[in-house]
């Protein structure tokens, strides 16, 4: 069984589109979410409603957290420009949609127990960068996989004890390449390989800046950064 894992899609329905014939093609299953369907990008309810069709599995992310709560403290003023933006833009279903998420996600694969969360087992919100990662997270949860997102930065880490991967960011990449980043597990041998596709980042940064965002987060784009 093939399963593929994205995070960080934050409103890009572009990027995504451009994933997920790729993970139908490979014949995966099932694909799991690490959270921030929404933020930055201008595609909010289309992204949800791709994430209706493909019964994505998804958790809470920050961004997701901050659109319920209204609390953008601890933002950037661009994030909470486009989180303001997307907030008028949603509809009251896919708000209710974001309002059923949880914060973690424990799955179970053909034995293989999953973890999905957007931080880190101990925080929700912490950064876990490549350099931090250590096997003690997955004894923190007890998981044979730790799935995280929050970073943008795409990585795997193998220990005895089991694996730690982030996908990557499918719709905003911050690791200096801007296609989009996404895995895939094969429950059958319990192995993950990270992936790339590249799409139209032209057309989004032109819907973003006839959409009013901030102009940074639009160019970011280019740049996978």
């Amino acid at each position: 069984m093939l399963v593929g894992l994205i995070a960080d899609v934050h409103s890009n329905a572009v990027a995504l589109r451009a994933v997920l014939p790729i993970l139908d093609a490979m014949g995966a299953e099932k694909i799991l979410h690490a959270g921030d369907i929404i933020g930055y990008n201008p595609y909010p309810d289309e992204t949800i409603g791709l994430f209706k069709k493909k019964k994505i599995i998804s958790i809470l992310g920050n961004h997701e957290r901050a659109l319920i709560t209204g609390d953008t403290s601890d933002f950037n003023p661009y994030a909470a420009a486009a989180l303001k933006w997307t907030k008028n833009t949603m509809s009251s279903d896919n708000i209710d949609y974001i309002r059923e998420l949880k914060n973690v996600e424990h799955i179970n694969l053909q034995g293989i127990r999953i973890t999905l969360v957007h931080g880190s087992p101990k925080d929700p919100d912490e950064y876990v960068y490549p350099e931090d990662v250590e096997p003690d997270l997955l004894k923190a949860d007890d998981c044979d996989i730790l799935v995280l997102g929050h970073t943008h930065i795409q990585f795997k880490k193998e220990y005895a004890e089991g694996m730690i991967v982030n996908p990557g960011s499918v719709g905003q990449p911050r690791d200096g390449d801007p296609r989009a980043a996404f895995a895939v597990l094969d429950a059958d041998t319990g192995k993950i390989k990270l992936e790339r596709a590249s799409y139209d980042i032209e057309k989004v940064i032109e819907d973003m800046l006839a959409a009013h965002l901030p102009e940074k987060l639009a160019f970011r784009l280019r740049a996978g950064f």
